[in-house]
């Protein structure tokens, strides 16, 4: 029994590590220099976009890669951001990445959507447009008349 929850344990410890690895973004020794590496667990190339939030003295800066990372890609470099010169990050503070699968449907495409519905909203919106139009001409000629 020990082992069946051990192995649980294990697994579900296992699946964030492995999302939040697909990108990462690491500060040199130095602190001067930080590198955004990629891995695509993918069988198709992945646009991939890592945001790094870098602690500056007074401050945050912020380090922004977008770039396609190849099929099966490990440790893939997507860029290296060097800081101007005497200046240095502190830390990394944070990451926010948009490396979506390459097979899934983008949010919001024609799929998920009804094309009756839009043309309603479509109509709708343009009838608003002619009764507004009528108000304002209507408004405009009672202020000439007085």
């Amino acid at each position: 029994m020990k082992r069946l929850i051990g192995a649980v344990t294990m697994l579900v410890a296992a699946g964030p590590v492995f999302a939040a690895d697909v990108a990462t973004c690491t500060l040199s020794a130095d602190k001067k220099t930080v590198t955004v590496t990629a891995t695509n667990p993918y069988s198709k190339v992945m646009a991939c976009e890592v945001n790094c939030d870098m602690a500056i003295p007074n401050g945050i800066g912020t380090v922004v890669c977008v770039k396609p990372v190849p099929v099966g890609a490990k440790d893939f470099v997507m860029c290296t951001e060097t800081a101007a010169e005497g200046h240095s990050y502190t830390r990394v503070k944070g990451a926010s990445l948009n490396c979506p699968d390459p097979s899934a449907p983008p949010p919001g495409s024609k799929a998920d959507t009804d094309s009756k519905d839009e043309d309603d909203d479509d109509a709708k919106a343009d009838e608003m447009m002619q009764k507004m139009l009528k108000q304002g001409q209507e408004f405009l000629q009672k202020q000439k008349q007085k």
